[in-house]
């Protein structure tokens, strides 16, 4: 079976958040389990060309892009582990400081900018006449391809036969844009309705990949059921429980080679649930980091990601006064909408013996606090999947967590499951519940020998890809017999 894997980024090439490190790591799980997996992706202008050699493939492409054309060319480079990656080159669209805009707002042309990519990956793969089985695409960015698999593209020979999986990693960004966009598409306004890509009178490109995928997915179980009610769908929860029977949720798996306490490079010292002697080490390493130095007996509470609505910092900047009273010590890493960054950073400032923040990107930064915290923050308002909370149980960081998506799938409450639990949750999103559940974690972590038996069930669980691979081969398998053919 061949299957290229279509995202807005992917790693080792470009990264802002979780659907790059699925996208890159489901790539090589695939080539590990027999599947000749690829994957393709725009070159921004933050890819290393140094480190990635490029050779073109196949001619330049040629775009339709409303009345005009673009040119583009597809280079091609090793991913590793088998995996070979296609980049779409326009420097007009992607040789940009950021991938989809600056803090103050999305890119105006971002419908052009991936209506391009989209349909370059189109013209590709007719221009070379390369063939794959299973064209999976990823969030809004890609969500044109399996429109054009069943439109405009239906009777090229290298397209037509081909099965599409349309994956969903965050309903919350769906690709909308005005009306007057669809021109710039190739699809006709007799698309241009409420049961094609029409969305109260805009432009909604999530809804292509939802209506013309043969099989859909989403990062897990419990959001697969969330997104099809009004709280969780934004609007397209109908689509959703229309085309229910052909909607899944897979777990993500994590990277065991990038993601692994007992040989990670980033890290002060390494561990395993038999040893925890060396997470003592980077406990010390960390907030060092931060610069507390000397004997720490608070628990270090770690939290990395997006300072959003959706990571929960509404909920943080509410309790921050009541959080910074507690015996914790608090790292955060991240940026992200300005309104949080500058609540955060005044927390730090009114409170730098309590809670310390870095605003910014730093994936090294990022595996110290994983490795040597003793609890992570994920009070998320909705979470498809999420990865950090898993990282943290890995790393024996025990999480705690709201109870949603793939939060409620990942981590089991020590207090309701004593036998079994991995870290505390909450179901309401109030202040109040995050405090609870915050103030039964440090119950627990004062009881020493109970603490570290919530953190070694924690390490003993399996997150490897392998597992989901072979979920997502079976999804692979469906799209093909919805096409009329067998894998």
């Amino acid at each position: 079976m061949k299957v290229l894997i279509a995202s807005s980024e992917i790693v080792p090439f470009a990264k802002t958040g979780g659907l790059a490190d699925v996208t890159g790591a489901l790539s090589r799980a695939l080539r590990r389990a027999g599947v000749e997996a690829d994957c393709v992706l725009p070159l921004y202008r933050t890819v290393d060309g140094s480190r990635f050699p490029m050779t073109q493939s196949g001619p330049p492409v040629r775009v339709p892009l409303g009345h005009r054309e673009e040119t583009g060319t597809i280079e091609e480079t090793d991913a590793g582990d088998g995996v070979r990656a296609f980049l779409v080159r326009n420097d007009r669209y992607f040789d940009r400081e950021f991938y989809y805009g600056t803090k103050d707002g999305e890119y105006a042309d971002n419908c052009e900018r991936f209506t391009f990519f989209c349909r370059a990956v189109m013209e590709w793969l007719v221009r070379t006449g390369r063939k794959y089985d299973i064209l999976h695409c990823n969030d809004w960015q890609t969500a044109l391809i399996p429109a054009y698999v069943k439109t405009l593209y239906l009777q090229e020979d290298a397209i037509r036969s081909a099965g599409t999986v349309f994956t969903v990693h965050n309903l919350g960004y769906q690709g909308l844009f005005w009306n007057h966009d669809l021109p710039l598409t190739g699809l006709g306004w007799d698309l241009f309705t409420p049961q094609g890509l029409e969305f109260y009178g805009k432009l909604n490109l999530m809804k292509a990949g939802l209506v013309f995928a043969d099989i859909l997915s989403t990062v897990s179980p419990t959001y697969s059921r969330e997104i099809q009610t009004p709280e969780y769908g934004y609007g397209l929860e109908g689509v959703l429980y229309e085309r229910r029977e052909d909607l899944y949720g897979i777990i993500n798996g994590i990277d065991d080679d990038e993601w692994n306490p007992a040989a990670d490079r980033n890290i002060a010292a390494h561990f395993g649930k038999e040893d925890l002697s060396g997470k003592e080490a980077c406990r010390a390493d960390l907030l060092a980091e931060f610069g507390w130095t000397g004997p720490v007996k608070d628990a270090v509470v770690g939290m990395i990601g997006r300072l959003t609505a959706q990571k929960g910092l509404d909920l943080l900047s509410e309790i921050g006064e009541w959080l910074a009273a507690q015996p914790v010590r608090v790292v955060l890493l991240g940026f992200g909408e300005r309104n949080y960054e500058e609540a955060m950073a005044e927390l730090g400032r009114k409170h730098p013996d309590r809670i310390s923040v870095r605003l910014a990107y730093d994936n090294r930064l990022a595996h110290k606090i994983e490795a040597g915290a003793d609890i992570y923050l994920m009070p998320s308002r909705y979470e498809p999947c999420g990865l950090n909370q898993i990282y943290s149980l890995r790393y024996g960081t025990v999480p705690i967590v709201r109870r949603t998506g793939g939060l409620a799938d990942t981590v089991i409450d020590a207090d309701r499951d004593p036998e079994g639990g991995t870290g505390f949750t909450f179901a309401g999103y109030e202040a109040a519940d995050l405090k609870d559940a915050l103030s039964r974690a440090l119950a627990a972590y004062a009881d020493r020998r109970r603490w570290e038996g919530i953190m070694r069930r924690g390490m003993e669980k399996d997150f490897s890809w392998g597992p989901s691979a072979q979920e997502y081969v079976a999804l692979y398998e469906k799209a093909l017999r919805k096409r009329g053919r067998r894998a």
